[in-house]
């Protein structure tokens, strides 16, 4: 390892979503940024997820930055040089029961009052225009046209490639072993050097509270692991995400045929060895529920 650090305006650690985005725009204006993975890009959680592209569902405070990232969405390939596999469809999440329908309906009156009119309550016959597959007990679902979904590796891969075209650095395999402040700059060591600037982007997702730590920030974080599973090539039989009021289910059909089954079941993470247990019987039941 070389004694003399590399110098940078800003240093970006982690290299998902968030710390790829934040080295591109960095770099797009004019600053020298370095991202330091302890890993590969795209390796965890930004790179193997749902893609859900949604305003429908999200707790009120998060409503008006759904709304300004689905309009971001559309113009992604501008941004990045890549559409990531996006695909505007719709989002629905079915009802089975009357009750369930009723909250859904008492949710859409509140973000009415907030100026937001982007979700819907719709009957049966409506639901079977719009996804014909669906079940006889269906009665109905909580609805938004023009949600959709991208695919999560392909778009961090490309966020990661548009931030080095911009100037960007980016090292993989380099885990941070130690940070501390000398003066006015940060100075971040890892196996392979040492790097200093003048500002850190604390972007390491389920590490991100033990770097925040050392820079005595205590940021309370807990791991989760959501589970997803897929399928053989299928038939196409449905276009929009589905997803369900009263279970745990998150459904897409993707241009090969697969089916991609998800809906927040979490198995157990460890940050500390990048492992993973599941939980077997949540599978089940997001199995069982589509």
């Amino acid at each position: 390892m070389g004694t003399e650090p590399r110098l940078a305006d800003v240093l970006v650690i982690g290299g998902g979503i968030h710390g790829c985005s934040a080295a591109l725009h960095l770099a797009a204006r004019g600053h020298a940024v370095v991202l330091l993975e302890k890993d590969s890009v795209g390796r965890h959680a930004s790179g193997a997820n749902a893609g859900g592209v949604r305003r429908l569902g999200r707790a009120t405070a998060e409503v008006p930055l759904s709304v300004r990232a689905a309009a971001a969405w559309r113009e992604i390939e501008a941004l990045v040089h890549d559409d990531c596999g996006y695909r505007e469809s719709r989002y629905l999440k079915i009802g089975f029961t009357e009750e369930e329908l009723e909250i859904a309906r008492r949710r859409v009156a509140i973000l009415r009052q907030q100026g937001f009119g982007h979700e819907e309550v719709i009957d049966a016959a409506t639901l079977r225009t719009l996804l014909p597959a669906a079940a006889p007990g269906c009665l109905g679902a909580l609805h938004v046209a023009g949600d959709g979904h991208a695919q999560p590796f392909r778009t961090v891969q490309a966020f990661r490639h548009r931030a080095e075209a911009l100037g960007a650095t980016i090292r993989e395999g380099s885990p941070v072993r130690d940070v501390r402040r000398e003066g006015t700059v940060w100075r971040v060591r890892t196996p392979l050097a040492v790097f200093e600037a003048p500002v850190i982007v604390n972007a390491a997702g389920a590490w991100g509270g033990e770097l925040a730590a050392r820079l005595g920030d205590d940021v309370p974080l807990e791991a989760h692991a959501p589970m997803l599973a897929i399928t053989t090539r299928m038939a196409p039989f449905v276009e929009a995400v589905v997803g369900l009021l009263g279970d745990a289910l998150s459904l897409k059909q993707f241009d090969n045929g697969t089916v991609l089954l998800g809906g927040g079941v979490r198995g157990r993470a460890d940050p500390a060895t990048n492992g993973t247990t599941l939980a077997l019987g949540g599978i089940a039941r997001f199995l069982h529920a589509a």
